[in-house]
């Protein structure tokens, strides 16, 4: 199977063209479209502020200039006064759905079937489903949903909600992947992993952006590309952060291989990985937009150690990726939950 690539633009909340919101919207859907080139762009809700006929018409002016696929879920601000989101369905589509990609099975749910979060037993039945069937097939399972689980200062409970709890922990989802926050976080439930993308309009704790995610076999990682970004984007792709990993396998247990996928507008002059404050070892071209070197897990110590990839293209430009990898010879291993960043407050919940 190939990689999967997905790019994940924040909560636009569109109200009018020309607005800051609208203009980082546009930024991003055209260098997703120019230099990701992703699998699949998923609007992750709150798409447009007010639900107005006008404010959708902008959103698919957006989503025409596409060319790569795409799908939009249903936000809280998408569904104001239309609990049935019949007013999305026209002018979007269907806010549910399933596709199968890559050995993935990427399902899209619908957490505003209750206010302020919920969903009915027969999404709940469908995503039964759904869970079942990418096991008989032999699939991870991915899920886009609006509503975060761990958004602060707001309650992840409604009705079906304890049940989709049983659901996501019973079954081990590969990632869920979520809007609604303003902020940007990714966690680790000790179970199962999330990321939370920041908002294009209103945004918290930096500028706008979108997320970009990679999956592939049993590897997941995921960053964050803001409007004020520049240069190369780099994602390292293997090992896992360490907050991603939720087993053993995700653990360095010796000499291993890092791997990152270089996204750049310009030809690369260089692709180096430093661990902590060694001396940084080039990386290789092992494909079109990818890049491998060795890693010398079998010199470091029990723990969790910093690990950056750094990429410059010929004009000088600079990008990179920093990530913590757990080592441990043994392989042992349990995931503690925790969150990154940290974050203690907000202004819209």
């Amino acid at each position: 199977m190939t990689p999967v690539v997905v790019c994940v633009p924040g909560d636009l909340h569109l109200t009018a063209a020309g607005q800051p919101n609208h203009r980082a919207a546009e930024w991003a859907v055209d260098e997703i479209e120019r230099l990701i080139k992703p699998d699949l762009v998923q609007f992750i809700g709150d798409n447009v502020q007010d639900g107005t006929a006008d404010q959708y018409a902008l959103f698919r002016g957006l989503t025409a200039k596409l060319t790569r696929p795409w799908h939009a879920l249903v936000g809280d601000h998408d569904a104001q006064r239309d609990p049935t989101a019949a007013d999305f369905r026209r002018h979007v589509g269907d806010p549910c759905g399933s596709l199968r990609l890559g050995g993935f099975r990427f399902l899209r749910l619908n957490t505003q079937e209750a206010h302020p979060v919920g969903l009915s037993t027969t999404q709940l039945d469908w995503l039964s489903r759904e869970l079942a069937a990418a096991t008989a097939a032999g699939e991870r399972v991915v899920i886009f949903q609006h509503n975060y689980p761990f958004q602060i200062w707001e309650d992840f409970a409604g009705p079906g909600i304890d049940t989709w709890r049983g659901m996501v922990h019973g079954h081990g989802v590969h990632a869920v992947l979520s809007g609604h926050t303003h902020y940007w976080q990714l966690a680790n439930d000790g179970r199962n992993v999330f990321a939370a993308t920041r908002s294009i309009g209103d945004p918290e704790g930096g500028p706008p952006g979108y997320t970009v995610a990679y999956f592939h076999g049993d590897d997941f990682a995921a960053t964050f590309r803001s409007v004020n970004d520049r240069g190369p984007l780099v994602l390292v792709t293997r090992p896992r952060d360490a907050l991603l990993a939720t087993r053993p396998a995700h653990v360095v247990r010796g000499a291993a291989d890092v791997r990152a996928r270089v996204w750049s507008a310009e030809p690369l002059a260089q692709v180096i990985v430093r661990v902590e404050s060694e001396k940084p070892v080039p990386l290789t071209p092992v494909g079109p937009l990818d890049w491998s070197g060795p890693l010398a897990g079998d010199q470091l110590g029990k723990g969790v150690h910093r690990l950056v990839v750094r990429a410059t293209d010929a004009a000088g430009a600079v990008g990179e990726h920093v990530v913590e990898v757990a080592v441990d010879s043994t392989g042992r291993y349990t995931a503690v939950p925790g969150v990154r960043p940290v974050v203690t407050a907000t202004d819209f919940c």
